[in-house]
């Protein structure tokens, strides 16, 4: 019986453990652009909120990018990568505990057409 009761317990237990999934926070810029513009900030600092509650989960940041007319997109998008975690660490997160992603080419979300870059916090994914 006792055997039975620690199977149960231990099913229990494990099943809670799950844990909730990540969450991602695009951050989005005006093109040809590194600065965090206001509704920026406020993505970084809830996705610094989200992982400040979450502290088990990886914080990894990673710039897409689309192609605009002139310019090297590659600086540009390292730029708004580092300005991102700049941000991450003045809201509490460590340094250390930041993961950069390879970047890569990406429309933003919603219609193909815009040109504006975003770089994107994943927290626990």
């Amino acid at each position: 019986m006792r055997y039975r009761v620690a199977i149960v317990l231990l099913f229990a237990l494990l099943a809670g453990c799950g844990g909730q999934a990540g969450k991602s926070f695009p951050v989005f810029f005006q093109p040809y652009s590194s600065a965090l513009d206001a509704q920026g900030l406020a993505t970084v600092q809830a996705a610094a909120a989200y992982a400040n509650a979450h502290t088990l989960m990886p914080v990894a940041i990673a710039g897409d990018a689309t192609r605009p007319d002139s310019g090297d997109f590659d600086t540009l998008r390292q730029q708004r990568v580092a300005v991102v975690k700049d941000a991450l660490v003045q809201a509490g997160l460590g340094a250390a505990g930041i993961d950069v992603w390879g970047t890569g080419m990406a429309f933003p979300t919603g219609d193909p057409s815009q040109v504006q870059q975003r770089v994107v916090i994943n927290v626990g994914l």
